[in-house]
């Protein structure tokens, strides 16, 4: 055989892309029949590419184990990305709301389903003493009263976590974990510390909005006036303040008696909330209280506070309802500048809502003549007054409030004024959060003995 045709296997296989296997091509070179320096040559060819396999492995080894690295870095990152969306929940729990309540249920919801502890405590400071949320019978375990005198945690290495819960300097309460089953380690400590620093941000918040809101509360209190009526009148009057928001709001009611014996009532409402709401309220109040011991009717006293308003350098609007009740006439005079319509209770005519043109909003851009009314009133008549925080609901029109306002009165009709007052107040509002404060005035005429 040629010696051309006996190398040409082993060139066909160094062309192959398949990785030749070297001890082969050896054994073929040593049954060839070349010159010297032909096989001297390709013994070097294979001596380089067994060289080069060499290093191809090595790099394939590298490569892998590079790979290796990278998933592993892969799966690091990917369990700090699940542990911070983790914490994000955490913060977004401690944020559902501003009752200390509802915000704990959710966290405990949140903690249990990711497995941080089968059972979550929180503790609030009241008055110095720790309260459980949720369970006013409970008493800290020795853990939670060490975690928070000393502000570390306190029960690694137990089934029993205390991590006190600060903000700043302030000490808020502590969390407790509890675990049926194992006990907690360092990286629990690490988790359950990250988690408290959340919920003391939102528990402090809930503190911050709770007293804010009892101060304005205090002060919108303190504003409400006292009710100077005549003997034939019975007159209730309540006030309840928004829930939501810190705000004092421009809600008022008064009722002032004449010299001549007759009395006024009036319900407004400044738009708006705030300091500046409340300094509108005031001002207003006092001045229709100044125009009604004047002696001037209903009318004419809301058509002089609107002028007023619009001679003040700042942009306001208030709504008002104004009723004059004459005890020696029996009859009632009243006038709205954009106020909800007085219910009227007659005895023989049932339970309507006043009809009648009314003006526009106090302050309004322009001059403005407001109608007046007058209706006869029968002996135990009365006529419920209240600003719109009592119908409003974002959900209905004024017609729905209007009349489920009618409704609630009808079925309390037959009970004293007092008693009608906390009808509607409970049942129109229901314990249930309301945006806007609310108040309401009944005036009842009652029967004279002539």
């Amino acid at each position: 055989m040629d010696f051309r045709e006996q190398l040409e296997p082993i060139l066909r296989a160094l062309r192959s892309s398949a990785p030749p296997r070297w001890q082969d091509v050896a054994v073929r070179l040593a049954a060839a029949e070349p010159d010297d320096v032909v096989v001297q040559t390709l013994g070097e060819l294979v001596e380089q590419l067994e060289q080069q396999q060499e290093e191809l492995s090595w790099h394939r080894a590298e490569l892998s184990q590079t790979n290796a690295g990278l998933l592993a870095l892969h799966s690091e990152l990917d369990q700090e990305r699940r542990h911070n969306a983790f914490l994000d929940d955490v913060s977004r729990a401690s944020a559902t709301s501003l009752d200390s309540t509802e915000m704990c249920a959710a966290l405990v919801q949140l903690l249990r389903a990711r497995g941080v502890a089968d059972a979550i405590t929180m503790w609030t400071l009241e008055d110095g003493n720790l309260q459980a949320i949720g369970d006013e019978d409970a008493e800290p375990a020795q853990s939670t009263r060490r975690a928070l005198a000393t502000g570390e945690a306190a029960g690694v290495d137990t089934a029993r976590l205390s991590v006190p819960l600060t903000a700043g300097p302030r000490s808020l309460g502590v969390l407790d974990f509890h675990r049926v089953d194992g006990i907690f380690g360092e990286s629990d400590l690490a988790t359950s510390s990250s988690v408290a620093v959340r919920v003391a941000v939102g528990l402090r918040n809930i503190n911050d909005y709770k007293r804010e809101h009892e101060l304005a509360e205090r002060l919108q209190r303190a504003m409400l006036p006292r009710l100077m009526v005549p003997d034939e009148l019975d007159v209730v009057a309540r006030y309840r303040s928004a829930t939501s928001g810190v705000q004092v709001g421009g809600d008022w009611f008064d009722a002032v008696t004449r010299p001549d014996g007759s009395a006024v009532l009036t319900v407004g409402d400044v738009t708006g909330h705030g300091l500046d709401a409340a300094v509108v309220m005031g001002r207003l109040q006092n001045a229709l209280n100044a125009y009604a011991l004047e002696g001037h009717r209903p009318a004419l006293s809301l058509q002089l506070v609107h002028d007023l308003l619009r001679s003040w350098d700042i942009r306001s609007y208030a709504t008002a309802v104004v009723v004059e009740v004459d005890v020696a006439e029996n009859v009632m005079r009243w006038a709205s500048a954009g106020h909800p319509p007085p219910l009227l209770d007659d005895p023989h005519g049932g339970v309507r809502y006043l009809e009648g043109e009314n003006a526009s909003m106090l302050g309004v851009p322009f001059h403005q003549e407001v109608p007046e009314h007058e209706v006869e009133l029968s002996p135990r008549s009365s006529v419920v007054l209240y600003s719109d925080g009592l119908i409003e609901r974002r959900t209905e029109d004024i017609d729905t409030g209007l009349a489920r306002l009618a409704a609630a009165y009808e079925a309390a009709r037959t009970r004293s004024p007092q008693k009608r007052a906390e009808h509607l107040l409970s049942t129109l509002l229901n314990g249930e959060a309301h945006e806007d404060d609310v108040c309401l005035l009944i005036c009842q005429l009652l029967e004279t003995s002539d």
